[in-house]
C-alpha cells in the first residue's frame, strides 16, 4: 500500500483535532505531527520532509503563506491550504499550493482535495524515478531507453532523449513523430506526463517537467511554475500584476502565471531580453 506521510498546522485545537480526526480515516496516511504555529511548522516539515501538508494562514510568528514562501522547490511539500478566510486564495496559488479549502467545509470537500493531493504525491515520486532511471542510462552509456517506470505498457510509450535534448520522440495513434525542442512553445505538467504545446497542436510525453527542465538548453526554456516551462524565444511580455503577481505573455497570447518563488529568475532572465527594466 502507498503511505502519505501528512503534517497538520493549525493554531486552533479544535481544527487541528477535526483534520487529523478525517485523515486518520484514510488507510493510507501516516500522520507525521501537528503544529499550532507557522515557525514550528517551518522546523517540522525541514526535519520530517512530509508529502503533503494542511496548512492554516492566519497564525502566530509566521502565517501558512510566510511558510511556504520560506521553503525552497526541493524542500515544499505539496500544500493545501485550510483557513476561514477566501480574501488569500490568490497569494495561495502564488505560492504553488495545489488546493484552498474555506472552512467550515464538509467531508466529502476535504476528501476531494485529500485525494487530489495524494494524485499529486504520486506524480512527483515517478517524477524523482525517472529521473533516477535517466541518471542512472547516462552514467552507463544507454542513452536510447525510456526514462520512466512505473507506468504499464499498454500506456503511451512516448519517451525523452537524454541532456541537451534538441528532439522528442511522440509515440500516438499507431505513429511515431519526432517534435524539435525549439518548436515547442511552452510545456505543461499533465498528471504523470508532460504535455508539448505547439503551433501544430499539443503532444503528451511519458516524462515529467524535471526531467524536461534538466535536460532543455537553459538558453532557450526557463521553468516559471512547478507546472510550466516555457520557450523564452516565444515571450513577448512580461504582465506585473496586483500584489505583485507576475504572468509572461507568449506570442500567440497564451498566458502563463508565474511563481512567486521563480519571480526573481524571470525578471533577470527576460525583462533585459525584453527591454523591461
Amino acid at each position: 500500500m502507498t503511505r502519505f506521510r501528512v503534517l497538520v498546522v493549525d493554531d486552533e485545537p479544535l481544527a487541528r483535532e477535526t483534520l487529523t480526526y478525517l485523515l486518520e480515516q484514510d488507510p493510507e496516511v501516516d500522520l507525521v505531527g501537528e503544529c499550532g504555529d507557522g515557525a514550528s511548522a517551518l522546523e517540522v516539515i525541514r526535519a520530517q520532509h512530509p508529502d503533503l501538508v494542511f496548512l492554516d494562514i492566519e497564525m502566530p510568528e509566521l502565517s501558512g503563506l510566510e511558510v511556504a514562501a520560506a521553503l525552497a522547490p526541493p524542500e515544499l511539500p505539496t500544500i493545501v491550504f485550510v483557513t476561514a478566510y477566501n480574501q488569500h486564495a490568490v497569494n495561495a496559488f502564488d505560492v504553488e499550493a495545489l488546493d484552498y479549502i474555506v472552512k467550515p467545509f464538509s467531508d466529502t470537500r476535504f476528501f476531494a482535495a485529500l485525494e487530489r493531493a495524494k494524485r499529486r504525491v504520486r506524480e512527483r515520486r515517478l517524477g524523482a524515478l525517472a529521473e533516477q532511471m535517466a541518471s542512472l542510462a547516462v552514467q552507463h552509456g544507454d542513452t536510447t531507453g525510456p526514462i520512466t517506470a512505473g507506468v504499464p505498457a499498454s500506456s503511451m510509450r512516448n519517451t525523452v532523449e537524454p541532456p541537451n535534448l534538441s528532439r522528442i520522440r511522440v509515440t500516438t495513434g499507431g505513429r511515431t513523430l519526432i517534435v524539435k525542442a525549439q518548436d515547442v512553445d511552452w510545456i505543461e505538467s499533465d498528471d504523470c506526463y508532460a504535455r508539448l504545446h505547439t503551433q501544430n497542436g499539443s503532444h503528451l510525453v511519458r516524462a515529467s517537467l524535471t526531467s524536461f527542465e534538466q535536460r532543455l538548453d537553459p538558453e532557450r526554456f526557463l521553468r516559471i511554475h512547478r507546472g510550466a516551462i516555457v520557450n523564452l524565444d516565444r515571450v513577448v511580455e512580461i504582465e506585473h500584476l496586483f500584489k505583485g503577481a507576475r504572468t509572461v505573455v507568449l506570442n500567440n497570447g497564451t498566458r502563463l502565471r508565474v511563481s512567486r518563488s521563480r519571480q526573481r529568475q524571470v525578471d533577470e532572465i527576460l525583462a533585459p531580453k525584453l527591454g523591461q527594466l
